[in-house]
């Protein structure tokens, strides 16, 4: 064998490694999804999250339906947009506070709304205009709409319907949950998924669902509104239309029930005297005071 031809064949050789090489995703073409995914989690864990980001954009790809890649992926872009179940408890107890503790009231966000029974506050000395936006860190909150919203799309086919199909009036019962959290868990675990990616299936789930619901309660919700801050520290919404808030907002109150049963599933699997347990408590009195301001739809 010639000099010449051994050459040849050693860069035809590296010319085929390189071209099984994506020079945008920096992995190999050929991996098997699972090794790329713990080099992507490999990444994260030491503090590269945009390879982690490129490493599993890539995975999802090639298979959009791997649980693993869609819980890996969606916790990612969390923590790379610096989103944690801190900002949750934060909201929620921003929301459940009491008149008492309360942060200062900002201004009024629009013009009084109709006096009837429901929302005759304008007048009431003891009540305090009340912006959903003053929270501490909303300005960054609303700049990871978009990972938000990517976030829970990530996990809508992997997180089990009884999860999903929150519903006001039977999914919280004289302030208790009630929906089959065995069988939620199960499903999870029968999707291929350890326990400790399960808890984090659901964590990522709570945190996008209750954030971006509360982007939509705080931001998207019809503009002729007025919040109030009760003296008992309740929290009332005027508005002109109010048919047309209950029907804008029962999404968004849906997104915080789904997040809620998320915590909960969470806390049960790693544990009811755990951080996860407190959080599941502030997130549901967070709810219930959402629900209540925007009026009582199981009463109706």
């Amino acid at each position: 064998m010639s000099l010449t031809s051994t050459a040849g064949r050693a860069l035809a050789a590296a010319l085929l490694l390189l071209a099984a090489c994506d020079e945008t995703s920096g992995f190999d073409a050929g991996a098997d999804v699972a090794l790329i995914v713990d080099d992507a989690v490999a990444a994260r864990q030491g503090g590269d999250l945009a390879r982690a980001v490129t490493l599993l954009e890539g995975a999802h790809e090639r298979q959009p339906d791997d649980a693993e890649v869609r819980v890996e992926l969606a916790t990612t872009l969390l923590q790379r947009d610096g989103l944690d179940l801190m900002d949750l408890d934060r909201i929620g107890r921003f929301l459940s506070e009491t008149a008492e503790s309360e942060a200062s009231p900002a201004a009024q966000r629009g013009p009084s709304a109709r006096q009837g029974d429901y929302c005759a506050l304008a007048d009431d000395p003891s009540a305090r205009p009340f912006d959903p936006t003053s929270v501490a860190g909303f300005d960054t909150l609303a700049a990871h709409a978009a990972t938000l919203a990517r976030t829970a799309a990530l996990l809508g086919p992997v997180v089990p319907d009884a999860l999903q199909s929150f519903d006001a009036c039977t999914s919280v019962v004289d302030g208790a949950l009630a929906y089959d959290r065995d069988a939620a868990l199960a499903e999870l675990a029968g999707r291929g998924l350890t326990e400790p990616q399960v808890a984090q299936a659901l964590a990522v789930n709570a945190l996008a669902r209750f954030l971006d619901a509360y982007l939509f309660v705080a931001e998207r919700l019809p503009q002729q509104t007025t919040w109030y801050r009760r003296a008992d520290g309740s929290i009332v919404i005027c508005v002109e239309d109010e048919a047309a808030l209950r029907a804008d907002a029962e999404q968004a109150i849906r997104g915080v029930g789904q997040a809620v049963l998320s915590l909960d599933a969470r806390a049960a699997l790693v544990g009811s005297g755990s951080v996860a347990a407190e959080v599941v408590a502030v997130a549901l009195d967070a709810y219930q005071e959402l629900r209540s301001a925007v009026a009582d739809y199981c009463d109706a």
